[in-house]
């Protein structure tokens, strides 16, 4: 979920979630790189892009997807086409 809400909590930027996923091989389960980010960061950190929208942990997963970071395979989350940052 994308939130326009102030956070008071460091906000983690997503290229670091990619980071996390690559550390894996480039592929885990939904749920392994949902505890890994939470065993990271924090679980309810919130997650910003390069334009500084915030997300939670789920609405990261689908911002990233739709920019072609990573892609969603069922249950598995695997890096995508265009992994690395692009400023959008």
């Amino acid at each position: 979920m994308k939130t326009s809400t102030a956070v008071s909590a460091p906000v983690i930027p997503g290229h670091d979630v990619l980071a996390i996923l690559a550390a894996c091989g480039g592929r885990a389960t939904f749920l392994e790189l949902r505890l890994a980010a939470a065993a990271a960061f924090g679980h309810s950190a919130y997650y910003g892009n390069c334009h500084g929208d915030l997300f939670d942990f789920d609405g990261l997963l689908v911002f990233l997807e739709s920019k072609n970071k990573l892609v969603r395979h069922g249950d598995d989350v695997i890096l995508g086409p265009a992994p690395a940052c692009s400023g959008d």
